[in-house]
Order: structure tokens, then sequence, then C-alpha cells
């Protein structure tokens, strides 16, 4: 799959210059950067934010390591959790194309004082990988407002 122009113009959707020794060090088992993606939120509050439908695309990476999964878009971190975490068991998978992978949560479960469905879709060629890595490490197969 082609990367996103802003990655490949400016490198935007990487792995931070900061972050990729510290991932490399923790044995990056899958990953991918400059994929193209939504940002989809529905029916979000939080501190200052009400969306009760919003897409946005963005470029982005998603790093899955034996210690952690990370992904960010425009160097913004969007998902940080231990893959040991309990709260893992609350990410929801889905592969809705052969080239796209969805993970999805409760908002709440995660930030304090948030509450809404907020998912991001990523097109990648790593989607099968990214998506059996995750189940074996506790997500569960789905959409948080489907289960």
């Amino acid at each position: 799959m082609s990367k996103s122009l802003s990655f490949r113009l400016f490198g935007l959707g990487g792995i931070p210059k900061k972050a990729r020794p510290i991932l490399e060090a923790e044995e990056i088992l899958v990953s991918d950067e400059g994929m193209k993606g939504r940002f989809v939120a529905r029916n979000v509050k939080g501190p200052g934010k009400r969306y009760i439908r919003k897409i946005e695309g963005f470029s982005g990476c998603l790093v899955i390591t034996k210690k952690r999964i990370v992904c960010y878009s425009y160097g913004k971190r969007q998902i940080h959790i231990a893959a040991d975490d309990p709260k893992l068991s609350n990410l929801y998978v889905d592969m809705p194309g052969t080239h796209t992978l969805s993970i999805s949560f409760e908002s709440s479960l995660f930030q304090q004082g948030w509450e809404g469905v907020i998912e991001f879709r990523f097109h990648t060629e790593e989607a099968g990988p990214f998506h059996d890595l995750l189940l074996s490490l506790g997500a569960q197969q789905g959409h948080a407002d489907k289960g």
C-alpha cells in the first residue's frame, strides 16, 4: 500500500524520533508508519470537547512491542497501553477490509471525564498481523459500540 502523501513529503505519521529507540529496545513485534487512516468519534464528550460524529483523516503509525501498543497520528500519541494491562480487553479490533484495521474503545474506560466511542481505522498491509496479535494480547473482536 502506498504511504500517505504527508508522510512521503514531510515524514508526518512516522514513528517519532525520540520514541523509536525506546520501542526498538522493547523488541517491535509488528509496526507500520505513514499509514493513511481515519479518526472517528461518536457521541464523545470530554473536557471542552463534544462530537456527535466527527471523522478526520490522519497519517500515523501503529507499533506493538513486547511491552506496549502505541499509536501516533501526526506525531501526537493517541493510544498508549501496556501489553499486559487488563484494560487491553476493552479494546475492540476488527478487519472491515483486507488491508483495513479498526481499533475502537469506549473513551470513559481510558480517560476520566470522557465518554463516547473512539475509533481509529488504519489502511495497512499489516492489518492481519496487527489484528491477530492484538487478539492474542487480549483485545476483543468486534466494534466498541456493537460488542
